[in-house]
């Protein structure tokens, strides 16, 4: 019935009848889709009472009343407390899926603001089994548990299930949305504040969740919004403006400079710096290296070697971060440089949260600035674990004034009791900065946030950072905020070639 217009404008003319049945059940689903999209102007509609923003109480309502919600406001806006709102008065059975990080925080916001049951999902499979059947009006596990508890999940009669962070159901190929698609809900609702990670092709496995069929198959949504070159490579978009309305009235997506016209402001500056002589030439020949590993790649290729050829490159990310992450001895000028800009935001009283992608480089600056007695979340800590040591960041007064975190803690966490971040390296994906700055400029931020992005000149710093600059053409044509991932051109720019 999504398609039913559709249908009828194209057999209609070919001389089709068409049964009055079907005219009346076209005309009820407009009359429901009509009073659906006048939500989005109608706060009063809230009949709860939680202290939510007007915008909010549209997304609790909206969220309610529609079967399929893909709410995308961006990070910071309170997705999760609008869900808990959206049950407020009308209690249901509900699977949340979630980041194994996010659990805990998961039943903590549902504690805050509700008076309904919650269970996380957690333990060895005995244990978990014995979980699984336990009635709650909230019931969270993580992702990876699909595949490992599908029999017993499957089981269950679920009134809605919520995908939390849902750029993870995003591929349609992995077994585990293929399992999430078996489980059948009545609602379903998404929530991501970068719904596009790397391409509009993103959009159609969490649509097709949300709604099965409303974009049409795979194929047929990649025929109609993808341009593919000679050996079936992704060589541009097509329709998008199209893609855009197509999706607009399943989806709700809120800036902050449209809810807040007072919204602490955010300004990003760059702190550039020079390698020492020493790192320099280090840098160099890793550099020269990948370009002999890949030179007989360049000029062929394809997405395979595509996808091979940035897990190489990390390297030179290494390189700039710390030697010892390459295994190689020296100082690194991006530390101290680090340090520097630490010194005074520190003397202030303020906090601050510093972000780099690899582990190893977060003990290490967890032991460089153990003067601080900074916090740190990676991918080790345990869930539970991981929500303490927010608790403690964002307690007044504790002397904590610095967390330091991988791409483990850029998601759904709140950690506005710092105004400023630090950007230790960059992701090369717009939506992954967007994330971590998301975690301190959210609701509750009463300060201006400064943010730091640390650039070694002349490196593979320095050409992701402008990168970054010119990835949003395609996502301001559907949703404002996506990236179109690293091409064949970056990577020789990079290299220098």
């Amino acid at each position: 019935m999504d398609h039913i217009q559709q249908v009828i404008d194209t057999l209609a003319p070919l001389g089709f009848s068409i049964d009055p049945v079907i005219h009346d059940l076209k005309e009820k689903i407009s009359r429901e889709n009509a009073e659906l999209q006048a939500l989005r102007d109608q706060p009063a509609k809230y009949d709860g009472k939680l202290p939510l923003y007007d915008f909010q109480k549209i997304g609790a309502m909206f969220m309610r009343a529609s079967n399929g919600t893909l709410l995308a406001d961006v990070p910071g806006l309170g997705k999760t407390v609008q869900t808990i709102a959206s049950q407020e008065n009308h209690p249901l059975r509900t699977l949340v899926l979630c980041p194994a990080s996010l659990k805990y925080n998961w039943k903590e916001e549902i504690s805050k603001w509700s008076d309904r049951t919650a269970q996380v999902i957690a333990g060895d499979k005995e244990e978990r089994a014995r979980q699984w059947p336990r009635y709650y009006n909230w019931t969270i596990a993580n992702y990876e548990l699909l595949l490992r508890d599908y029999e017993e999940i499957s089981k269950i009669k679920w009134d809605e299930i919520v995908c939390d962070e849902a750029t993870k159901i995003s591929n349609p190929r992995a077994k585990s949305v293929k399992a999430l698609k078996q489980i059948s809900a009545p609602k379903k609702i998404a929530l991501t504040g970068t719904p596009i990670s790397n391409n509009p092709v993103d959009l159609w496995s969490i649509i097709d969740w949300i709604r099965p069929g409303y974009l049409g198959n795979f194929s047929q949504f990649k025929d109609k919004y993808v341009l593919t070159d000679w050996w079936g490579n992704v060589a541009g978009y097509i329709n998008l403006d199209e893609l855009s309305d197509r999706i607009a009235p399943l989806m709700l997506r809120r800036t902050k400079e449209e809810v807040f016209k007072d919204f602490p402001p955010k300004t990003t500056e760059d702190i550039v710096f020079e390698l020492s002589a020493e790192e320099r030439k280090v840098y160099e020949g890793v550099k020269q290296r990948i370009l002999e590993e890949i030179q007989s790649y360049l000029g062929k290729i394809d997405q395979r070697t595509l996808a091979l050829i940035p897990v190489k490159m990390l390297r030179l990310l290494q390189a700039t971060d710390h030697l010892k992450l390459i295994g190689e001895k020296g100082e690194s000028s991006k530390l101290a440089a680090l340090k520097d800009i630490l010194e005074p935001i520190i003397k202030s009283g303020e906090k601050v949260i510093v972000f780099t992608r690899f582990a190893e480089m977060a003990k290490i600056l967890e032991k460089e600035l153990k003067d601080q007695q900074p916090l740190m979340i990676y991918g080790d800590v345990p869930a539970e674990e991981r929500q303490v040591l927010v608790n403690l960041f964002n307690t007044r007064g504790l002397c904590h004034p610095i967390m330091i975190s991988t791409e483990a803690g850029a998601y759904g966490i709140n950690l506005q009791s710092a105004s400023y971040v630090v950007h230790y390296d960059l992701c090369w994906s717009v939506a992954k900065l967007e994330q971590r700055e998301g975690r301190v400029h959210r609701i509750g931020q009463k300060k201006p946030v400064t943010v730091y992005r640390m650039i070694a000149r002349n490196t593979i710093d320095e050409y992701v950072a402008k990168v970054l600059h010119k990835k949003h053409k395609i996502s301001q044509d559907i949703l404002q905020d996506a990236d179109t991932g690293i091409e064949e051109k970056d990577i020789q720019q990079i290299l220098k070639l």
